[in-house]
């Protein structure tokens, strides 16, 4: 930050404190001339040696009380008070001489001048002063003025060169020495009013990194909600880009997942006009190739370009022409690798330690929800699949025992055929295997159709129970035959023994009219 120079002017804002650190000490200055003067007062008054000089001085005094409690302008006030503390000291001039107090009254008005109004006026009230000096010099050692005071000391010409010189040095030495006290009271307003300033600049660059921080938070808090509720793939990657998009204002964002072989990285989704064009033109990738989404992919690490222009290793797409820097950030699940997420922005170094770490934290979530929503839908496929090798398995079961149209019908059967009917299926692993077929002389109630789907739940399971149990014994039965003919079989020892045994066995198993065995070798040649 630039800091101005330090001046002997004082500039505006030190100077305002300045005036109002004088307005706020005048006062108390005045009452203390006002106590101090009350006590040079009355003993100057007791004494009663000259009327003139006593009324002089109660005169001031009642002018300086004027001044001190009457509402004036800080510079008639002031203004007042040095004419008063001047008049002294002429007046002392003109009773004592030069060897009397007038000194005293001269420096008060010479330092009073300068730390109530400025070095500048100290230097007017000195060059008064010595004219002062000057003038009732001339005229007192010329023998034109004649003091008040008969037994007053004469004094010399040296006398008046060495209070001249007096006051010269102590005004000198008083100017400078406020005017030395002005410029470090400056110094120190204006670092204070830097340090200030330097606290309001990084107050301001502070909160302005937390609200970054928090929009860049609620992003990513918004990302996990779409990844929580979303199981689709291609709708889970348009709506990470396009959040991410909006809520950081990047130019482009994109999504590339692996292909089946992992030699490629193919565009999931992307943003804007150009993401359409890239997405209907089935853009993609080499893993591992000259490109940043390419060796994020390969590398497993991020990638990060904050100059385009001098990146070795980058794809450069003619529908992006305003890209200056990029991000390629891989979606990691477990310990492999899905794709990579691609953010690319218009301005220079737009991509942080920050930033990275919120994208990167993005990425991170994108890759979970998609090995969850890959696993969902493979989960999916696979009860899919169960379900359709249970429903033909079904079918299979069922469908002979069908085509006998098995039906058992109770009650009247020459009921009219306007009478309510009421049809359920009978449902079983989302095939129907039959009905149930009422009908009433009244409306069916929603609680007796509710019954009668129990009811028909209840009897498709029943009816699986008893095929399945059929087809046990069945199964069992035959493998008991198989069994005793088998027996019966390798319980002869001859061939015609093994041939009649097979025969006759098979015959009264199959109930056949007639069963014949014979043993003939073929000639193929």
């Amino acid at each position: 930050m630039n800091r101005k120079p330090i001046s002997t002017a004082m500039d505006q804002p030190a100077q305002n404190i300045y005036r109002s650190w004088r307005g706020h000490f005048v006062r108390p200055m005045l009452i203390g001339a006002l106590v101090f003067g009350l006590l040079a007062l009355i003993p100057a008054l007791l004494s009663a040696q000259n009327y003139i000089l006593n009324t002089i001085f109660v005169i001031a005094y009642l002018g300086v009380a004027f001044v001190t409690f009457v509402e004036l302008p800080y510079w008639l006030k002031m203004g007042a008070f040095l004419f008063i503390v001047y008049g002294l000291g002429v007046s002392e001039l003109f009773s004592t001489g030069i060897l009397g107090d007038a000194l005293f009254f001269f420096l008060g008005f010479i330092v009073f001048s300068t730390m109530m109004f400025s070095p500048r006026t100290g230097m007017a009230a000195t060059t008064i002063t010595m004219l002062t000096y000057i003038l009732m010099g001339w005229l007192t050692l010329s023998g034109r003025v004649v003091l008040i005071q008969p037994n007053a000391m004469s004094a010399r010409i040296a006398d008046w060169l060495s209070a001249a010189a007096t006051t010269l040095l102590f005004s000198a030495t008083i100017i400078l020495g406020l005017r030395q006290l002005q410029i470090e009271f400056i110094n120190a307003e204006e670092k204070s009013a830097n340090a200030l300033h330097d606290l309001e600049i990084e107050r301001g660059s502070l909160e302005e990194r937390i609200e970054e921080r928090t929009v860049q938070l609620r992003a990513v808090n918004e990302v996990g909600q779409v990844a929580s509720s979303i199981l689709e793939p291609e709708e889970l990657s348009a709506r990470t880009v396009n959040l991410i998009s909006s809520r950081f204002g990047f130019y482009y964002a994109a999504i590339f997942l692996l292909d089946a072989m992992g030699e490629w990285a193919e565009l999931q989704a992307a943003t804007g006009e150009a993401g359409r064009v890239l997405k209907e033109n089935k853009h993609r990738l080499r893993v591992g190739g000259k490109s940043m989404v390419g060796t994020a992919i390969s590398t497993g690490n991020a990638r990060i370009a904050l100059d385009v222009g001098a990146e070795p290793v980058r794809f450069e797409n003619p529908l992006l022409p305003y890209t200056r820097s990029e991000v390629a950030l891989p979606l990691i699940a477990g310990d492999h690798v899905l794709g990579a997420l691609d953010v690319q922005s218009t301005q220079e170094s737009a991509f942080g330690p920050q930033e990275v770490d919120t994208l990167q934290s993005m990425a991170n979530q994108m890759a979970i929800a998609l090995e969850n929503a890959r696993l969902f839908q493979d989960s999916r496929k696979a009860v899919e699949e169960m379900r359709a090798i249970q429903q033909q398995y079904v079918l299979e079961s069922w469908r002979p025992l069908t085509e006998e149209k098995l039906e058992y019908n109770v009650g009247d059967e020459d009921i009219s055929s306007e009478a309510p009917k009421l049809e359920v299926p009978l449902t079983l692993r989302e095939e129907i295997i039959g009905h149930i077929n009422l009908a009433a002389d009244g409306e069916w109630t929603p609680e007796q159709r509710n019954l009668v789907e129990v009811v028909a739940t209840q009897a498709a399971l029943a009816l699986e129970n008893a095929r399945l149990v059929e087809e046990s014994q069945s199964s069992a039965a035959r493998d008991r035959l198989l069994a005793d003919i088998t027996g019966k079989i390798w319980s002869s020892s001859t061939m015609d023994g093994i041939l009649q045994s097979a025969v006759r066995e098979l015959g009264l198993a199959l109930d056949a009219a007639e069963a014949t065995i014979e043993l003939k070798v073929e000639d193929n040649g």
